[in-house]
């Protein structure tokens, strides 16, 4: 187990947004004021080697696919419909509109009972038929190899990933004879992206996946792995974390109203300094273009392939930095892209906004008065307006990091990984009924245990009672991932300041406190991991999920607050389930949890309070504005009725913060350690 208080150096990140400090060991950072020092990374750091590649997973245009295009199977040319891109079966354009439509006559080239073609997942509005290619979307993989050991984690531009293709893909590569001791397969979330989990279909009982294109998919990702494997070279594992900038007005979908704002970050470089990769985890939604709409030119970015923000993001990174970027999705359950404004948005909330956003905007935060050069309040929509901002906004502290030497150079050079199945009762109604008709094309359903799975027919049709899922932990050096395969609400595992009160049904427990459990001095939530099962959040949180009984239940909460994801869950016991598999894996690791303790924060005054910064847990039509307290919390009172003045207080990634803020989970003890406050109870 590695303790707090091992014997590591601390760079102390003394960065205006307020991010925390590399810490292991509090001691010998604070100055005697309580200020924060800066000091330099303690010798060369540990050795590794990395590779890092990049691959197109975009579909080719019609006629260059390479190898073939299996999808072109009328030899005859009886369907002349059009064709712009490779792995569409061929058909007949009934209504001259340039797409197929249901009714339309086609060429079923793979006899699976439907037509394949050219859909887009995620977004609104559709069916979506992607009509031109904005930027590629792409895997992007790394390898790092540490003595006879060697991992590799990847991400690839998708909504999310079933597990049986990053099954396929982990095979290909064992194939090809590349051997490794655990693959890692996430999704950025991008919803301007080919669909390969169903729910994009020309009508709602129709998969609108490719089978062409998920092999091509599959091939390439594989690839890219293996390039990454061959590009291996001595290396050093640098870590950070910035802060997401102030000029984001934060929203959410779905009530809690609790996000991440902490941007964890690694990087490998070789020995002269040269950047190999960079990775950074970022809870934020990618769906500027896929919910966007209302004039000509949004409607047509609406159909466009995009990597989304992520693409500017990793662009002005690469840019910069040089090597490869990869962006991570975080806990990204329910918040939605934030609006980009030309200045700064309190972190502090005010009251609750219903703002109008395209993929909906649920805020705590008031925008203030100001405006840009051109007189607008914020970054108008579009690919070149607020999506590309957004991901530029986004690189810039990242960079500014690592540019300017802040950064902890990791000091061990561990490298682990394991992963566990789950079993998930698949409660969801209309996802059973979504698997009946085919509409997730290969997933296949087991039985109430998960030990016997129903076969899936050639039109992609499966039944059963649960899905069997898997969750995942590694790590590397310095830093230690959780990999969590769905769409997971922040307060889940990172918790908040809401108590059993604020909950819609108070009486369930929450789920584990998964951070507490890492040991490492970075910590990373790696969402849409190992596979994706939809939203997972806390049992007291779920609102809406249908059922046989009622397949279109309310999504609205006693507080008068939308839960319009959670009809998108599998079950609401999927975190329960994924949290107790993860401390199993974690605790083997790494040993015994670190301290948690039930108590309130000590607000100027001497009142106590769950959060840090004042009353109440802002709703919607109930505690609907924020009392902030004149500054921040002074002091933490246990359960016993002892006040602790902290040494320093901690961010919910367990890093030591200058003051309390939205982030704050804890404090740093006289003696440097970590101590977790639990305000739910």
């Amino acid at each position: 187990m590695r303790l707090l208080t091992a014997t590591i150096s601390v760079l102390a990140l003394a960065l205006p947004s307020g991010a925390g400090a590399a810490s292991g060991n509090l001691n010998g950072l604070l100055t005697p004021s309580g200020g924060f020092t800066a000091r330099p990374d303690p010798g060369p750091g540990a050795s590794f080697r990395a590779g890092a590649a990049t691959e197109s997973i975009t579909p080719p245009p019609h006629g260059h696919a390479p190898g073939g295009d299996p999808a072109d199977c009328d030899r005859g040319g009886a369907f002349g419909g059009p064709r712009r891109f490779a792995f569409e079966e061929p058909y007949t354009d009934l209504k001259h509109d340039g797409h197929y439509d249901p009714g339309d006559p086609f060429k079923d080239c793979n006899g699976n009972g439907r037509w394949d073609g050219n859909l887009l997942g995620g977004g609104a509005e559709n069916p979506r038929f992607y009509d031109h290619v904005a930027d590629p979307v792409s895997a992007r993989a790394m390898v790092i190899a540490s003595g006879r050991k060697r991992i590799a984690v990847e991400v690839l531009d998708q909504e999310g990933l079933f597990d049986v293709y990053q099954d396929r893909i982990r095979a290909r590569v064992r194939a090809d004879g590349y051997r490794l001791n655990g693959v890692f397969i996430s999704a950025t979330h991008d919803e301007s992206a080919p669909d390969s989990l169903g729910l994009g279909g020309v009508t709602q009982t129709t998969s609108g996946v490719s089978a062409y294109w998920t092999d091509y998919m599959v091939r390439r990702s594989a690839r890219a792995i293996e390039r990454a494997y061959r590009a291996l070279r001595p290396a050093r594992i640098r870590y950070t974390e910035v802060l997401e900038p102030s000029n984001l007005r934060q929203c959410w979908s779905s009530y809690p109203y609790v996000d991440d704002q902490r941007m964890p970050v690694l990087e490998a470089v070789t020995p002269s300094g040269r950047a190999i990769v960079t990775l950074a985890s970022v809870s934020q939604h990618a769906e500027t273009l896929g919910f966007n709409g209302g004039t000509p030119a949004l409607d047509a970015q609406r159909r466009w392939i995009s990597a989304d923000w992520t693409n500017f993001f990793r662009t002005s990174v690469q840019r910069r930095l040089g090597g490869v970027a990869i962006e991570m999705a975080g806990a990204v359950g329910s918040v939605e892209s934030p609006e980009v404004y030309a200045h700064a948005i309190s972190r502090t909330p005010q009251q609750f906004v219903d703002a109008s956003h395209p993929a909906g905007c649920r805020t705590l935060f008031r925008v203030g008065a100001g405006t840009d050069a051109a007189g607008r309040a914020h970054v108008p929509l579009g690919y070149d307006g607020e999506t590309k901002a957004f991901g530029q906004a986004l690189a810039a502290p990242v960079i500014g990091a690592l540019t300017r030497g802040r950064y902890h150079l990791s000091a061990t050079n561990t490298l682990w990984g394991a992963r566990a199945n789950i079993c998930v009762p698949l409660a969801n109604a209309l996802f059973g009924l979504g698997a009946s008709l085919g509409v997730f094309a290969v997933r296949p359903g087991y039985n109430a245990n998960c030990t016997k799975a129903t076969p899936v027919a050639r039109s992609g049709a499966s039944a059963g009672q649960a899905l069997r899922s898997e969750v995942a932990a590694f790590e590397i050096g310095d830093g230690e991932f959780v990999s969590i395969p769905g769409e997971v609400f922040p307060f889940t595992y990172l918790r908040g300041f809401l108590g059993p009160q604020d909950m819609p049904a108070p009486g369930a427990p929450l789920p584990p406190w998964l951070i507490p459990h890492l040991h490492a001095p970075y910590r990373f939530i790696d969402g849409l991991a190992e596979d994706m099962i939809g939203y997972m959040f806390p049992r007291g949180n779920a609102v809406g999920i249908p059922t046989l009984s009622n397949l279109s239940p309310s999504d609205t909460d006693r507080f008068g607050c939308s839960h319009s994801d959670d009809a998108e869950a599998v079950s609401a016991d999927s975190a329960d389930l994924a949290g107790r598999a993860l401390v199993a894996l974690l605790d083997r690791h790494g040993g015994a949890p670190e301290t948690i303790v039930p108590g309130r924060y000590v607000l100027p005054g001497g009142a106590t309070s769950r959060d840090p910064l004042g009353t109440p847990e802002l709703k919607c039509s109930l505690d609907i504005r924020f009392t902030a307290a004149r500054r921040g919390a002074v002091a933490v009172q246990l359960a016993s009725g002892r006040r602790v003045r902290p040494r320093a207080w901690m961010s919910l990634s367990g890093l030591p913060e200058r003051a309390p803020d939205r982030d704050t989970r804890g404090y740093f003890d006289a003696r440097g350690r970590r101590v977790w406050l639990d305000v739910f109870r």
